[in-house]
């Protein structure tokens, strides 16, 4: 469920905010800002930013005050959690606009997001603890590819061909194993396998 805010005095709960590369997905590679945001609604096992999951541990600051914290000296920002869609994320990417940012999400695809936040780019990972369900319109799928995860559950969405990534749960051989497997047996999909590049290079 959506946290319908006001706009005037908004507060978010940040986790952290830093700037680094993007380690997954389609932008991989490229230098990024990222803002993590506290909460989350499904809270899955193998969760590699399950510290994000408690508001406790978050600081609760304004748009004038994140956007204060860091340079931002990359275009491409990165919206993440937890579960950020369960803030409105309106003011906060308007202020990124207007520094000329790029501004993306990545989100679990239980909520809607509305045209009117104006996220340039949309990265949904369906869950297993929500049946796979896609709330949302998404530019880029990932999956996590795990014991539960089948070929069947994948979005009949509007994704552009080659937007479809297979994750690797944690590293696992057998996770790996049968993403290989899948992409090599449906390349009508044109699914792509999906890598952790920041932790394979063990860099944040």
């Amino acid at each position: 469920m959506i946290v319908r805010c006001a706009m005037v005095d908004i507060l978010y709960p940040i986790i952290e905010i830093f700037s680094s590369i993007q380690g997954e997905g389609f932008h991989m590679g490229k230098g990024a800002t990222f803002i993590r945001v506290a909460g989350c609604n499904l809270r899955c096992s193998w969760c590699d930013t399950g510290y994000s999951f408690d508001l406790s541990k978050s600081k609760w600051m304004s748009v004038d005050a994140i956007v204060a914290a860091e340079h931002f000296s990359h275009q491409l920002v990165v919206i993440t959690g937890g579960e950020p869609t369960l803030y409105n994320l309106e003011p906060l990417v308007r202020a990124l606009h207007k520094l000329g940012k790029y501004v993306t999400i990545e989100t679990n695809g239980t909520n809607p997001i509305p045209v009117e936040w104006g996220i340039d780019w949309i990265t949904a990972s369906p869950k297993p603890a929500n049946g796979f369900a896609l709330s949302c319109r998404a530019d880029e799928l990932k999956y996590v590819v795990d014991d539960e995860f089948s070929i069947d559950v994948i979005s009949k969405h509007d994704v552009p061909e080659g937007r479809i990534f297979l994750q690797i749960e944690s590293g696992r051989q057998e996770s790996l194993q049968k993403a290989y497997d899948l992409i090599n047996r449906y390349p009508e999909l044109q699914l792509r396998l999906g890598i952790q590049m920041h932790k394979v290079l063990n860099f944040r």
